[in-house]
């Protein structure tokens, strides 16, 4: 690729200054088919700087001494074994909260790391890689993260812009023509609404801009995505941001560790924290008005599937992230239409992109995607990770293969050990495509990859050994194949039979023993090969020297698969077969809508509740607590969530029994606003 490609970008940085609110907007006709709310105006940049400074000042609790003895004076006791179950449970909270309020982002000249035992030492000493997963992924130190930062960076934001990658590869294209692509519309609009749209965007003040990169409120630029003419002007911001404070990140691992010391977590925090390393997560808006859109669109996915009312809701709500993720996948499955599904997508990146936190504005603008941590147990965090995975898939039809593997970077950046969404399973495919051959090497030999066993995937294995072939060194090649093939003898096999030139393989399928896991991974390389083993003297030699390896180092049983342990991550302990398939594997099979990946999943994972199309194996709090009054009981740390915590159960059940109306909503929101007066107010305090 063009050394053009990593040039310092020329979108302005996250500096910005405050603007006065937006002028109030005249009402057209368009407006009679939306019905959308669009009067309220976001929170100014410095409202949201002074919340922040709200929450960050606020006073740490008070020591725990103090707290036994304020519980002691407010507990009154008949017997002696009552006051030891009180004075157990009192200990056992003090000891969470003084972890948890602790301020984990200390620098090093307020508290030195250096003195403190270092527990990720031992793992560092580990040089081979390891067969089965951790909670936490421990082997995956700070050390191992810092040699990998270099590797998920997207160096600068032109390397996301799939217009700079047209102009690398076709020179001189015209400014025009690109702009002729990007006023096109996404849905049927007629010219009439069209130009009232515009005439809209010129009262919305901040909208666009000749850039089309305006956001209102705010001087800060998007930096994903343009805005389109048919897209509906509006001041409001249709989700919230924030960076995860200190005391509460700790939460975030804490529910699913098995074996580390409360304090180990609270010291690899830091020293990440000390990296640059920041967490972040999205928030909806409390109000009435998405509370019924989160609502109508979980009784038409979830509980009645409904594409029409789903439809009539993305015309009332035309910046419902989780809606137009959906219909972008209703439209590509029931009329194989691309284009429009493309352009819903790149709407909902639209709507994350514009409530980017100040913070991760900055680092994006710096280039220090890297640095930016989402956890995946956030509901909108996820669906977040769901659409660039979608917009990911559309910038490889459009052949922008350079972008697409810096958004691969990104994504993986996101979550680096855990991976949620699977991007090992795909990356290497973009990055052959993008002639990226070094980065792939370097990829294959990183602790990205070697730490786990598993986390050398059959495409990165034999992807590798293609780069090393394009590179003109075929003794690496040859070495890299040796890895690969020990490391993933079934897909060897199978990529023999697809790839190779003679009909009789040296060993039958049927005498390989391979897990679920094995098959699937395998064939998320296998459904994608024949594209990037298209040079006959490539495959001429991957044939000679695999037939020569399966003569010389013949296949042994095939280790066993993960073990279950990697469940407990995710507080999904069960004793199925589909246990032994890592569940971003799962994740990614349904995600790309691959039939043959995902004709290869038992059945029990389609028998579980929990395989929905927009919100995939959500992870989930199943930590317990005993309560003696009754008994053991659920515990929600409050880390995770999912779409049924935003929703009205009342009005849900409305929905579900009568299959309200359209136009009975408006009478509904009416009512649920006179109920709950100050719920509007929550937006401007987030």
């Amino acid at each position: 690729m063009k050394d053009s490609l990593k040039e310092e970008s020329e979108i302005p940085d996250g500096n910005e200054s405050d603007e006065g609110p937006a002028p109030a907007q005249s009402k057209f006709n368009a407006f009679a088919l939306l019905n959308g709310d669009d009067s309220e105006s976001e929170p100014s940049e410095a409202e949201e700087e002074k919340v922040i400074v709200k929450e960050t000042t606020k006073a740490t609790p008070k020591s725990t001494k103090s707290k036994k003895k304020k519980n002691k004076k407010i507990q009154k006791v008949d017997s002696d074994d009552e006051l030891d179950k009180i004075l157990a449970e009192v200990k056992r909270k003090d000891q969470e909260l003084a972890l948890l309020s602790k301020d984990i982002s200390q620098t090093p000249e307020e508290e030195d790391v250096e003195d403190e035992y270092n527990f990720e030492e031992e793992f560092d000493l580990v040089s081979e890689p390891v067969a089965h997963y951790d909670s936490n992924f421990k082997h995956f130190t700070t050390q191992r993260l810092k040699q990998s930062l270099l590797l998920l960076s997207i160096d600068t934001l032109k390397n996301l812009d799939p217009d700079q990658e047209f102009k690398n590869l076709f020179g001189n294209l015209s400014l025009d023509t690109i702009e002729d692509a990007n006023t096109s519309t996404s849905l049927a609009i007629s010219p009439e609404v069209l130009q009232q749209f515009k005439r809209l965007a010129r009262l919305t003040r901040g909208w666009g801009g000749k850039d089309r990169r305006g956001v209102p409120g705010t001087s800060r630029k998007l930096l994903l995505s343009r805005i389109r003419d048919d897209w509906l002007p509006t001041a409001q911001k249709p989700m919230s941001m924030e960076e995860i404070r200190a005391d509460e990140l700790a939460r975030y691992f804490v529910y699913k560790e098995d074996t580390v010391e409360l304090a180990d977590i609270e010291f690899k925090l830091r020293k990440e924290l000390q990296l640059g390393v920041k967490y972040f997560k999205f928030d909806k808006i409390s109000n009435v008005h998405d509370r019924v859109a989160n609502t109508r669109f979980y009784a038409s996915v979830v509980m009645t599937p409904d594409p029409e009312s789903l439809m009539q809701l993305l015309q009332q709500n035309p910046y419902h992230a989780e809606t137009l993720l959906q219909v972008a996948m209703v439209l590509l499955r029931q009329g194989n239409d691309k284009s429009t599904s493309n352009s819903l997508i790149e709407k909902a990146l639209f709507v994350f992109d514009r409530s980017f936190h100040k913070r991760l504005h900055e680092l994006m603008s710096e280039g220090k995607s890297e640095l930016i941590r989402l956890p995946f147990e956030r509901f909108l965090n996820r669906q977040f990770y769901v659409c660039l995975f979608r917009y990911i898939t559309g910038l490889g039809e459009r052949r922008t293969f350079y972008t697409a593997l810096s958004y691969s970077k990104l994504l993986w950046s996101l979550s680096p050990a855990e991976d949620p969404i699977g991007v090992r399973y795909f990356i290497d495919f973009y990055a052959i495509m993008s002639e990226e051959y070094k980065y792939l090497i370097n990829l294959a030999q990183s602790p990205l990859c070697t730490t786990y066993e598993k986390w050398m995937t059959p495409g990165i294995a034999f992807s590798s050994v293609l780069a090393h072939l394009h590179l003109d060194d075929k003794e690496g090649a040859r070495r890299q194949l040796q890895i690969a093939y020990e490391r993933h003898p079934y897909a060897a096999v199978k990529l023999l039979e697809v790839i190779g030139l003679s009909a009789i393989l040296p060993i039958k399928e049927s005498k390989i023993e391979a897990s679920a896991e094995n098959i699937m991974a395998a064939e998320t390389y296998l459904v994608r090969a024949a594209i990037l083993w298209n040079d006959q003297d490539k495959r001429q030699f991957l044939h000679d020297e695999l037939m020569n390896l399966f003569q010389t180092k013949p296949i042994t049983k095939q280790s066993s698969s993960i073990k279950s342990s990697i469940y407990s991550l995710f507080g999904l302990q069960d004793t199925k077969p589909s246990n032994d398939i890592p569940f971003n594997l799962i994740r990614f099979a349904i995600l790309s809508g691959e039939n043959k990946i995902m004709a290869k999943l038992p059945e029990e994972v389609w028998a579980r509740d929990d395989v929905l199309e927009y919100d995939i194996l959500p992870p989930k709090d199943s930590l317990v607590e005993y309560n003696e009054f009754t008994g053991v009981v659920a515990k929600n740390s409050g880390v995770t969530d999912s779409l049924l915590d935003y929703v009205d159960h009342n009005l849900l059940g409305t929905i579900v029994q009568s299959r309200t109306a359209v136009d009975d909503f408006d009478e509904i929101i009416r009512q649920m606003q006179e109920e709950n007066p100050d719920q509007d107010v929550l937006r401007l305090e987030q």
